[in-house]
């Protein structure tokens, strides 16, 4: 059973951590039919829950992996799980290389909206002696 659950810890590593980095590095560079600010602010905060979610997940589950294994007198899991640390550092390479090639910030970006600017419906004078049409 330890076996099935440091597996399963591994390949959720393995495979989820880049498969989340992957989505919401898509999901930042793309432009979204966002119609209104609602909805462009919901699409930024699903890419942020992406993007974080796969960063931390980085971070924990090699490490818990490599106590877990530890504790557990796996050797090769241990093994597994060391390589899997260095694995981490390419990741945070990777997404630190994305994030200086983006033209703005890769978590806490509100991509812009598709609402028309709402027409002006009162008269705003202007400064220089122009003055509202009909007084």
């Amino acid at each position: 059973m330890k076996r099935l659950g440091l597996g399963g810890l591994f390949f959720a590593w393995l495979y989820g951590v880049p498969f989340l980095l992957v989505v919401g590095l898509v999901r930042r560079t793309s432009t979204p039919y966002t119609p209104t600010h609602d909805a462009a602010r919901a699409f930024g905060a699903t890419t942020d829950a992406l993007l974080t979610a796969g960063l931390v997940l980085n971070a924990v589950l090699p490490v818990a992996g490599l106590l877990l294994a530890g504790l557990a007198g796996e050797q090769s899991w241990r093994r597994h799980f060391g390589w899997a640390f260095g694995g981490m550092v390419v990741f945070y390479l990777a997404a630190a290389l994305a994030g200086s090639m983006a033209t703005s910030v890769l978590i806490g970006h509100t991509p812009a909206d598709q609402e028309p600017v709402p027409p002006v419906g009162h008269c705003v004078p202007i400064s220089g002696g122009q003055g509202c049409p009909g007084g």
